[in-house]
């Protein structure tokens, strides 16, 4: 009896301690930042502010997200880290990255938004186009846009925005309680020189409810072979759109569109908006090995073109003796083979991407 008290109190605290608590997420964090594996380090720390959401949990996620090269996290989590630490010595940190994060946007025509609300978890629609639950970052053009946040049991906020491509920019709203009139409302609202339409926001239950997007934007989802497959802009974004699995809606749909990722062999390009079916984009891919593809295929090519050349070249050479051309001969069969070989080495681990 006692034995059997042993075992599953050893059971229990197994099972226990398989649970990550805040502080070893951030412990491994913060490895993960010192080995210079930014992007693992940044989930870890962003994992540790889910559970107990400390100022410096946010921030060392600012800053691992800002070294993985992702913009718009990082911008987010700057954000956050600014909104909850009004008094740190690092603000200026904090800002100044703001400043070079937004930069690096401004080039591409873009610029960061971050939406919060209170409560949180408001539904954010921008000129029509739902793009997801507060807090929320999203890039846009520098134009004029229309906001929109909508929560159960409060009163739904509507207001227009100029947005620039000064810098980063954060919005606050608090949502009044259903029944009120909310400050927002009552704030004097700039004119649009062309007034915008009211969108038709739809409601979570309605049917197609993801699907209802903006004329150059689409929900892109991507079931891949490869965890490590990104979808890029061709033109544009350096880190991604997203990475498998996606789920999320791009903009500037037609624009052109490849599948990379590392090690693996980049696909052709192709155009979302010419794919889509009521707003969605379903993309099945099966990747190629770059390093098969593009070492042992130039490897194999390298050495079966001058294998070529030389086969001819002593084949029709004159005077050559029956052994010289027989050499010739099997040179050139077997440089023909390397070639074929290379290019097969291509072909055969090509990014193939299939829409459905």
């Amino acid at each position: 009896m006692v034995r059997c008290c042993v075992l599953v109190m050893l059971f229990a605290s197994v099972a226990f301690g398989q649970e990550p608590t805040p502080r070893a997420l951030f412990e491994e964090g913060a490895a993960l930042y010192e080995r210079g594996e930014f992007e693992r380090a940044a989930e870890k720390f962003d994992a540790s502010w889910a559970l107990r959401p400390v100022p410096v949990t946010k921030f060392n996620a600012a800053r691992s997200w800002e070294k993985a090269g992702k913009t718009l996290k990082a911008i987010d989590a700057w954000q956050a880290w600014l909104a909850l630490s009004p008094g740190a010595p690092q603000r200026g940190e904090a800002e100044s990255a703001l400043r070079t994060l937004g930069e690096r946007l401004a080039k591409l025509g873009l610029q960061a938004l971050t939406i919060t609300t209170l409560p949180v978890q408001a539904r954010v629609t921008i000129d029509g186009v739902p793009r997801g639950l507060s807090p929320v970052t999203v890039e846009l053009p520098p134009t004029r846009h229309l906001l929109r946040l909508d929560l159960e049991g409060r009163e739904p906020v509507e207001r227009t925005i100029d947005f620039t491509l000064e810098a980063p920019r954060a919005e606050f709203v608090e949502l009044a309680p259903l029944g009120t009139v909310p400050v927002a409302v009552l704030q004097p609202r700039p004119l649009a020189p062309v007034p915008l339409p009211a969108p038709v926001v739809p409601l979570p239950s309605d049917p197609g409810f993801a699907l209802q997007l903006g004329d150059k934007q689409v929900l892109v989802h991507i079931v891949a072979d490869d965890p490590e497959v990104r979808l890029f802009r061709a033109n544009g974004n350096p880190n991604g759109e997203c990475r498998t699995p996606c789920d999320v809606p791009v903009a500037r749909a037609d624009d052109d569109f490849l599948i990379g990722g590392k090690n693996i062999t980049v696909s052709k390009t192709f155009v979302l908006a010419d794919h889509q079916r009521r707003g969605r984009v379903n993309l099945n891919v099966k990747t190629g090995n770059a390093g098969v593809a593009f070492g042992l295929g130039t490897t194999l090519i390298s050495l079966g073109i001058p294998g070529l050349i030389l086969g001819t070249v002593f084949s029709f050479a004159p005077g050559s003796s029956d052994s010289s051309r027989t050499a010739a001969a099997v040179g050139i069969l077997l440089g023909a083979g390397a070639v074929v070989g290379g290019i097969l080495a291509f072909v055969l681990n090509a990014t193939t991407v299939t829409f459905e």
